[in-house]
């Protein structure tokens, strides 16, 4: 069998960066189904297959709950008064099929209400499915592993991860195109302005098709790296964030390029299913320059252990 070669290696890794964006799209969702005062059936279900199966940590007392209708019954009827908030801390892939991976995520969930009140650091181990016909992976399992219990205060992360379930959504649909930029339009906001590094303000659906199309003639699979994301919530339901992006990419012509970007986004919340963006504002830090794929490698390992 030959050896890969170093492109062939870079764009493995480039593909596997495409998909982490999708599983943390999905994890995000899921966090905030749990965290906002009107769930949406409608929106917790697509993140699951129909026989979907959560396990619960045997100390819970509760059952472990089999297929999407049993779990969505048991999301109906969550207390609106308990508020809970979720933190991610890690997130690990392994490629276990052509359409399937098992991901562990760490994080310190945080609740507090008429129910309990605490901390506790969680452990899901998820098995991912993907179905391709459909942009994000479902939940199969999630085997849910209580790692102990800490104490923390209650801190609010629905604007977070509403937000990072936007960027990463976002961050997907750039490195692999879809066929067209209908995934766009629920993203856009009525009052887009959307500053690229050129010098011109994309504000219409028609425009931003435009530019998304162009950039999926020149590049054929890539990858973005978040450094040093800051978050700013807002009461008008208006999020704030300033994100860095390293970026890796092969363009139509097998040549790997590397960039990096600085962007600042307004994005609005509507209850829908995800955020849409109102302001956009990017600029190059680093030019989209063409390089060998061993530089492009060290530059996705250093940004990599940067983010």
């Amino acid at each position: 069998m030959t050896e890969p070669t170093a492109l062939d290696t870079l764009r493995a890794a480039l593909a596997a960066g495409s998909y982490e964006h999708r599983a943390l799209t999905v994890v995000h969702r899921w966090y905030a189904g749990y965290e906002t005062a009107n769930p949406n059936l409608d929106h917790q279900s697509e993140l699951v297959t129909e026989d979907f199966t959560l396990h619960r940590p045997p100390q819970s007392g509760q059952p472990d709950v089999h297929g999407r209708q049993a779990y969505l019954d048991l999301f109906a009827v969550m207390d609106p008064a308990q508020s809970n908030a979720h933190h991610l801390r890690s997130l690990a892939i392994e490629h276990t099929g052509p359409d399937t991976a098992q991901v562990t995520v760490t994080h310190d969930f945080e609740t507090a209400g008429p129910a309990m009140n605490g901390s506790t650091l969680l452990q899901y181990d998820l098995k991912l499915v993907q179905d391709p016909a459909e942009r994000l992976p479902r939940i199969g399992v999630c085997d849910l592993q209580v790692l102990t219990r800490q104490d923390k205060p209650f801190t609010d992360a629905l604007a977070d991860n509403r937000v990072l379930a936007f960027v990463h959504y976002w961050c997907s649909l750039l490195e692999q195109p879809a066929d067209n930029a209908e995934p766009l339009c629920e993203l856009l906001h009525p009052e887009l302005a959307m500053a690229l590094p050129d010098g011109r303000v994309l504000h219409t659906f028609d425009e931003v098709a435009a530019w998304y199309a162009q950039a999926g003639e020149l590049v054929d699979v890539s990858t973005h790296h978040l450094i040093d994301p800051v978050i700013t919530p807002g009461q008008d339901g208006d999020h704030r964030i300033t994100v860095d992006f390293a970026w890796e990419g092969i363009s139509r012509t097998g040549q790997p390029m590397t960039a990096r970007t600085r962007h600042d986004w307004t994005l609005t919340d509507t209850g829908e299913r995800y955020l849409r963006l109102k302001r956009f504002h990017v600029t190059a830090q680093e030019p989209f320059t063409p390089v060998t794929a061993e530089e492009a490698l060290a530059h996705h390992s250093a940004a990599t252990q940067a983010g």
